[in-house]
């Protein structure tokens, strides 16, 4: 008897607490957009848009929904309530802004999707100047034909090159809170044959896009932080390396009052092509001195912004006081004094050597 009491009360219990499960939807009544637009609209505040693939007869189909609220949560909810199954945006991929929202600012749009806890942290953020629904559409079209195309752009192993830099949602919100650091999100465009076209990088002050960087320059961010993976680069006279290798030294302290950042960076190459007569003392000596003088030009560039982008500031942590720190970007940054060094070495020639 006392054990049949014990049965009851076990299977009594199980029916309070599996009534907790009762708002799960299944799998295929939710849809999974894998990019989410937000740009400004023309009669409420912002246009949201949303990429859904979707199977259709062993095929996917992509589609791109949008409306117009004065809140990103009510144009999602409107989205929502159009579309026969729910919005599950847990498997979110991108989050694309118009340039216009980006330069105004994204720290109230970066808030909510990290408040509302429905995106996953680890999505990309990207900006695009292009129209938002002219760019989802293309994009949508090689999605068709490769529902993982998107994905491969970004993936280390697969479309991903070193020039382009890869901005998480996670870090970009960090970075908005942060005071000795920023960050540079990859600016995208439909691209002529391939699905996109990376123009570059928006340089980050805090929640503000201040302005933009090269292909180039934003290879060299990349390979600030040792992120490179064999890269190549033109050095001159139709001569071309590949970036085997990267170890960078960087020592800070400081001088007449003002911030010192001392970096040394050991470069590995492969000889990829060799058409000038030089030989491989002439093209590391070439190689090193034009990457010296490019970082130069960067952090001049940043520092007019001024933005941080290479987030020295971290570097100097230690070396400032706690209520100090807010004082980095605006009065220290600026006077930074950085001193460059490169050394670089090929240690692979191929059979092109004698070219």
């Amino acid at each position: 008897m006392m054990r049949l009491s014990r049965t009851l009360l076990l299977l009594f219990a199980c029916v309070i607490i599996l009534p907790g499960c009762w708002n799960i939807k299944d799998v295929n009544h939710r849809v999974l957009p894998i990019v989410m637009g937000i740009s400004y609209g023309k009669v409420k505040k912002y246009r949201i848009h949303v990429q859904i693939p979707l199977p259709v007869s062993r095929k996917l189909i992509s589609k791109v929904y949008y409306r117009e609220a004065d809140t990103i949560s009510k144009a999602l909810n409107e989205i929502d309530s159009d579309i026969e199954a729910g919005i599950d945006f847990m498997h979110l991929q991108l989050v694309l802004f118009d340039r216009k929202v980006a330069e105004e600012g994204i720290r109230e749009e970066m808030a909510y999707m990290i408040r509302s806890q429905h995106m996953p942290t680890k999505a990309l953020v990207a900006i695009t100047s292009e129209d938002m629904e002219q760019i989802l559409e293309h994009t949508g079209e090689s999605i068709q034909t490769d529902g993982s195309a998107l994905l491969d752009f970004f993936n280390k192993n697969a479309g991903w090159s070193p020039e382009i830099n890869l901005a998480y949602l996670w870090e970009t919100f960090g970075a908005i809170h942060s005071d000795t650091q920023d960050i540079t999100i990859p600016i995208l465009h439909s691209g002529k044959t391939t699905m996109l076209e990376f123009l570059g990088s928006g340089v980050m002050s805090k929640e503000r896009m201040m302005g933009d960087i090269t292909r180039e320059q934003s290879l060299l961010v990349n390979l600030f932080y040792e992120l490179f993976q064999g890269s190549v680069v033109q050095v001159i006279r139709q001569a071309s390396v590949a970036i085997v290798d990267c170890d960078n030294h960087i020592r800070t302290f400081w001088r007449d009052q003002r911030p010192v950042l001392r970096m040394h960076m050991d470069i590995s190459l492969h000889l990829i092509e060799n058409n000038g007569g030089l030989n491989e003392q002439q093209i590391e000596a070439a190689f090193s001195e034009d990457m010296a003088k490019k970082y130069k030009q960067l952090f001049k560039q940043l520092q007019s912004y001024p933005s941080d982008a290479l987030g020295t500031g971290d570097h100097f942590r230690n070396k400032l006081a706690f209520d100090k720190l807010k004082l980095w970007r605006e009065t220290y940054y600026p006077q930074l004094v950085t001193e460059i060094a490169v050394s670089s070495r090929i240690t692979n020639t191929g059979d092109i050597s004698g070219n």
